[in-house]
């Protein structure tokens, strides 16, 4: 199938359905295309006539000229031939606006697979069904039903949903920003994200994508396409309709806590791509990155003519990774040269409510050239001796200044919309209409900064890991097969995962409580004695596991304490035996793996122990991974005081668990039939990383297969 280019690029479109109407799609469209497109324009009606002063044609065949595109506003059953004539006059490019298709159940989705049919053996794109329509500010064209379009700018937008490209429209006209494209992809039948984001990577007018989607049709095409374009133009993505349903389905801790929200989030962090929270962050942090350079470090410093939104900025730094710079004494003695001898002598730096735009330019040349400052915030908030306009042209001064370095945002309280705001944005400078935006903004140019400088993580040589053995995995994960097991018990998921070449502490398996005070004496004492069951999933739920087990009478006790337990709490489980194992403390951390259904193996790390899903306190990324994305995982633990050694506790090796990570990634690689895994507890110790615990659930045997001969075990 062709490109996108028709699509953005037409010389000649065509609308069918074009109606003398004027509540009709099609006469919208129609009177946006001639509102300011220079090509020539098409519209198609049975009746013929004219509309809106252009002749019709009667057909597309009847139109005897080239036609690159078409936008499409005609009752559904109609569309597939349609589409096949579109083929026939050598047109590439369709826009379906009808709805009707696939939203309307089984007789709708037929009905688009024969639109689609067509168009493939057409050699026709298509985007939509049931979409806005397609507008490229910079080129007059506007082949939406849209009331406007926005101003041309940098920001390539695309939208699963229309409606909200209408809002953001009439945001950007209002506050004065533009955008490259706007792409509302609707059903997605044909043209998907992926797509689009490929096309407007490689679009010379577009500086930053913006993404707002509810769900991908093809996830792992749409994630490889944004870290292909993440890697050269900065992406922000805004994500409604997060469902975790299949989550509540899961039986490990990490499928439980992976539902579609984490696999989406992973994706996006995996690929370089900024996950907005909210329509106001989404917009300020594409305005940002579209018109301002990375910023090269977290150290911001405030300008501001007022105390209480410079505070306001102090406090919203923090929540987006920046820190107030801390100026230097060159810096101070130079600005003590040009404010006030009461501006605040620290940062934010307060240039004083009767602030005159020489002082913000002077103030500006200051901060702009100093070492210790790697963003700055402008604030000004309007009094009666404030000169808006005038302020933001020094502002402006200072930014142009061949000696300025360092990426800006701005916000002018109680001016939005007004031309003094489109003087900074004209420039390049986001002017946000509240200062947390503006900071929020900022915090956006840091992260994309910060990713541009990530380099890889060197492998270490980790003598005390034997290398990885996914070969005997197979075997064992097969043996599981036969045996009837998809919730492999304990000891055999110990085997597979220490195939992967993790480290476990020591321990034996036992099948009564004469052979389990052999194994406790063996080990030596203090000990942990847990329940081997094929049918029990969390073995802490049924009271299955002892701790601090110090003699052979407390083993003995402990294996009736576990059988009594497991009969109260789950009747009819079997006990095929117990694992005697040697006491580990120290900090509990989890890792482990489950399946999404359209991104794949998902990888997960965090603060583990029978609290995990308590806490939540984990991160996600998708296979495969590096061990730099494992890394990265790492850093966005929240309980990081906890991982280096807090009150005393071992002090996490980072790489280590990196390590860890990468290897159970390789072993899910290796090993598709594996459909969740957790090793929880993972013990943070002062001889490194101890595994202690371990799960691994199969995948579900296809229809017909033969599973071994024992029953299946329920999920």
């Amino acid at each position: 199938m062709g490109g996108l280019d028709p699509f953005f690029a037409p010389a000649s479109v065509a609308v069918v359905g074009a109606s003398r109407r004027a509540s009709s799609v099609g006469h919208a469209v129609l009177r946006n295309l001639i509102d300011g497109f220079d090509g020539a324009i098409y519209p198609v009606n049975p009746k013929g006539g004219e509309i809106l002063g252009l002749r019709a044609y009667e057909s597309l065949s009847a139109i005897g000229a080239p036609v690159d595109l078409i936008v499409v506003a005609i009752p559904p059953r109609f569309i597939p031939d349609v589409i096949a004539e579109a083929g026939r006059i050598g047109c590439r490019a369709a826009i379906v606006i009808s709805a009707g298709f696939a939203e309307m159940g089984a007789d709708g989705r037929a009905l688009q697979r024969r639109m689609v049919e067509a168009a493939r053996a057409a050699g026709v794109r298509i985007i939509g069904p049931n979409c806005l329509g397609v507008i490229r500010p910079g080129r007059g064209l506007n082949a939406s039903f849209g009331t406007e379009a926005p101003p041309a700018g940098s920001i390539g937008l695309l939208s699963q949903s229309g409606a909200l490209i209408t809002g953001i429209v009439s945001y950007a006209r209002v506050e004065r920003f533009g955008l490259s494209a706007a792409v509302s992809l609707g059903d997605k039948a044909d043209v998907a994200d992926d797509d689009v984001i490929r096309w407007l990577g490689a679009d010379d007018e577009t500086s930053c994508v913006a993404l707002y989607t509810e769900a991908f049709p093809r996830p792992r095409a749409v994630y490889d396409a944004m870290r292909e374009v993440a890697a050269v133009k900065p992406v922000v993505a805004l994500k409604g309709g997060a469902t975790d349903a299949g989550a509540r389905a899961a039986s490990s801790h990490t499928g439980s806590l992976a539902g579609s929200a984490a696999a989406y989030a992973a994706a996006f962090a995996q690929a370089g791509v900024q996950q907005a929270r909210s329509i106001g962050e989404f917009l300020a942090w594409a305005r940002a990155l579209a018109s301002q350079p990375p910023a090269p470090g977290p150290r911001i410093a405030i300008v501001t003519n007022a105390g209480g939104p410079g505070v306001l900025c102090a406090d919203e730094a923090s929540r987006h990774g920046l820190v107030l710079a801390t100026l230097s004494d060159a810096t101070r003695a130079a600005l003590d040269e040009v404010l006030p001898a009461v501006w605040s002598h620290n940062n934010p730096i307060d240039v004083i409510g009767d602030a005159t735009p020489e002082r913000y330019r002077d103030a500006l040349n200051i901060v702009g050239r100093a070492p210790e400052v790697d963003g700055v915030i402008v604030v000004m908030t309007v009094q009666a001796m404030t000169r808006p306009a005038a302020v933001a042209d020094a502002i402006v001064d200072a930014v142009r200044d061949p000696g300025w370095s360092k990426p800006v945002c701005s916000s002018f309280l109680g001016l939005v919309g007004t031309d003094v705001g489109s003087k900074l944005d004209a420039a390049g400078i986001p002017e946000l209409h509240v200062p947390e935006l503006a900071v929020s903004a900022m915090g956006a140019l840091a992260r994309r900064g910060a990713w541009l400088a990530r380099t890889p993580a060197p492998a270490r040589d980790w003598p005390d890991l034997p290398p990885p053995d996914h070969a005997r995995a197979r075997r064992l994960l097969a043996e599981a097969r036969e045996r009837g097991q998809r919730h492999l018990d304990l000891s055999l998921a110990r085997e597979v995962l220490a195939s992967a070449g993790l480290r476990y502490n020591g321990s034996g398996i036992a099948d009564g409580e004469d052979a389990a005070v052999a194994l406790a004496e063996r080990i030596g004492y203090p000990v942990v004695v847990k329940l081997i069951s094929p049918d029990v999933v969390h073995k802490s739920d049924v009271g299955g596991v002892v701790l601090d087990v110090v003699d052979a009478d407390g083993v003995r006790a402990a294996c009736a304490s576990i059988r009594e337990r497991v009969a109260a709490h789950q009747p009819g489980a079997r006990i095929t035996g117990f694992t005697v194992e040697e006491m580990v403390s120290g900090t509990e951390i989890i890792v482990g793996m489950s399946r999404d259904a359209g991104f794949g193996p998902v990888m997960m790390v965090g603060i583990g122990g029978v609290f995990v899903e308590v806490y939540r306190d984990v991160a996600f990324r998708l296979v495969p991974l590096s061990r730099r994305d494992a890394l990265d995982m790492i850093g966005e633990i929240r309980a990081q005081a906890l991982l280096d050694g807090a009150r005393g506790r071992p002090r996490l090796d980072r790489d280590e668990l990196a390590e860890v990570v990468w290897r159970i990634s390789a072993l899910v690689e290796a090993c598709p039939d594996i459909a969740e895994l957790d090793v929880n507890p993972l013990v943070i110790t002062g001889d490194g990383l101890v595994a202690i615990d371990a799960r691994v659930v199969l995948a579900e045997p296809a229809p017909g297969a033969v599973t071994g001969s024992a029953t299946s075990t329920p999920a």
